[in-house]
């Protein structure tokens, strides 16, 4: 399929916008109307087949997959569609916002977006429920079968790991300290040394290697590898962070006033798309992320140049 029109020229407004990213705002970026934008956020798109066509090429089976969720901050709303009052660990508050369980594809060197579930608190589906969909997703819509899945210790549920392990996956993951590997916490085996390394069975009967890094643990069912490489491979997963951080500070993540839960959802995978492009430019160009941002918000014809259609136009 080839970019929409709409979602080419948001992309553009999103990538050349400075700091302000109201759709009044937007609108004077790309030279069209607000009322526009505003119904060109409404449609409907398919961001899955888009973001397929930034994996075109990749090495996948060469990566990892990260499974994470971030806070959106809709503080400054009275009401929104399907936002609600949730417990930020970022700001270690709650706000009014939503929650996004999101898997990244990434190597280590690019990071491209693969989904997102936006969580309903309150609904049906659980964080774990939307994390499974995501995994069930890349392995079996995507067909990615990555050297390991990586995700803090909120995602390494029972349901999770085994789900992984009846799927022939590899998984690092860190736990908490509380934890029971072979009937005993974590946090009380070999108390006061540091660093260790057990074989063992979490809740469950999953059999993994346990690693103790200071004050942290961390998991896998790669049984064997050197600590130093499981440690290594687990800090692979911070690369998720930095789309997170990226897109609030440079794409405004945050910033959509929309009301409707479909306009912020379009906004979401826009801002996630346009990431995943910018690995691909950055790759080609040698420049980072944050310096074609800082070139596209200086030089008002510096988007247009990018030619951003040929990246979705299938070869």
């Amino acid at each position: 399929m080839q970019l929409p029109k709409f979602i080419d020229i948001y992309l553009r407004a999103l990538l050349s916008a400075p700091w302000r990213f109201t759709l009044i705002y937007l609108s004077l970026v790309s030279k069209k109307s607000h009322d526009y934008l505003n119904r060109g956020l409404r449609k409907k798109y398919s961001f899955k087949d888009l973001l397929k066509l930034l994996l075109s090429g990749k090495a996948l089976n060469d990566g990892y997959i990260v499974i994470d969720e971030t806070d959106v901050d809709k503080s400054f709303a009275k009401k929104m569609t399907g936002a609600g009052w949730i417990y930020s660990n970022r700001k270690k508050k709650h706000i009014f916002g939503y929650h996004i369980v999101t898997a990244v594809w990434t190597n280590g060197v690019i990071t491209i977006p693969l989904g997102w579930k936006i969580y309903k608190k309150g609904g049906e589906e659980t964080k774990l429920d939307l994390a499974l969909k995501l995994i069930k997703y890349c392995l079996y819509s995507l067909n990615i079968n990555p050297k390991a899945f990586l995700f803090d210790s909120f995602y390494a549920s029972e349901e999770v790991l085994k789900y992984l392990i009846s799927s022939r996956q590899n998984f690092i993951s860190q736990v908490h300290k509380n934890r029971k590997l072979s009937s005993s916490e974590v946090r009380a085996i070999e108390k006061g040394r540091p660093y260790w390394t057990k074989v063992g069975n979490l809740t469950g009967g999953i059999n993994v290697q346990a690693v103790k890094n200071r004050k942290k643990y961390f998991v896998t069912n790669m049984v064997g590898i050197k600590r130093e490489e499981q440690l290594a491979i687990y800090k692979v997963r911070w690369n998720i962070e930095e789309v997170f951080r990226f897109s609030k500070k440079e794409l405004g993540f945050e910033k959509c006033q929309s009301v409707s839960l479909h306009a912020q959802n379009t906004h979401f995978g826009t801002c996630f798309l346009l990431y995943g492009l910018l690995q691909d430019i950055a790759e080609r160009t040698q420049m980072t992320v944050y310096q074609i941002k800082l070139e596209a918000t200086l030089d008002v014809n510096y988007a247009e140049r990018l030619n951003i259609m040929d990246y979705f136009t299938p070869a």
